[in-house]
């Protein structure tokens, strides 16, 4: 048993790691560009979701590993409900952003410039969330040590500040930033790639306003 969670562990990890990576790209999509890159912010995203899925099964299965699914035992580990809450916002977050976010990030005409604010401060927020999440489940992986002391109300409470902080960041910082891009959005930019269309695998290499690890991919 030891050997198989030892393996879900590593597989847990590289799913963090392939989602990295994909926010990373999916960043450089939106912001490293002087125009937003619409195909590599599809691609980005998709691979931050396939990561999300990947996570999703490990950590299942390492939880499985633990506790059977006892829901005695589980809800007596304060770190693991707390990752699981983060885990759904996360998700929650990421089904908002394929949906309504990044569709908006790459219009055929750029919008006007009042349109473009609100679209930038959406993302944004969504953006904030996700950098938020992201990182907060990287810190519950290795915070062991203080569940004894902030059981799951006290993590839920970091969270809070984090995610506070994590969207005015976002609001500041990225929304300017975005608005400018998306003044300057061409048809040329957005979009899925079409048929026919030279296209990266989707995977490890794609996300969004999430180191927002974070933003607008996640």
């Amino acid at each position: 048993m030891e050997i198989l969670r030892m393996f879900l562990v590593l597989a847990h990890l590289a799913a963090l790691m392939a989602a990295a990576i994909a926010v990373a790209f999916g960043d450089y999509a939106l912001l490293g560009r002087r125009r937003i890159d619409g195909r590599l912010l599809y691609r980005a995203s998709t691979g931050v979701a396939w990561a999300l899925v990947g996570l999703w099964v490990t950590g299942l299965a390492l939880i499985g590993v633990d506790t059977a699914f006892d829901w005695a035992v589980l809800l007596a580990k304060p770190k693991v409900l707390a990752k699981l809450t983060v885990v759904l916002l996360l998700t929650a977050n990421g089904i908002h952003l394929h949906r309504t976010v990044l569709p908006s990030l790459t219009p055929v005409q750029p919008p006007a410039r009042r349109e473009a604010r609100r679209i930038a401060a959406q993302a944004a927020v969504a953006g904030g969330v996700s950098a938020a999440c992201w990182t907060f489940g990287v810190f519950l992986g290795v915070a062991r040590p203080l569940a004894p002391v902030l059981g799951y109300t006290g993590f839920v409470a970091v969270f809070g500040v984090l995610l506070l902080a994590a969207v005015l960041v976002a609001r500041q910082l990225a929304a300017p930033r975005l608005v400018s891009r998306l003044c300057q959005a061409t048809s040329e930019s957005s979009g899925p790639p079409r048929e026919g269309e030279d296209a990266l695998p989707a995977g490890p290499a794609e996300a969004g306003l999430m180191t927002p690890p974070s933003s607008a991919a996640a």
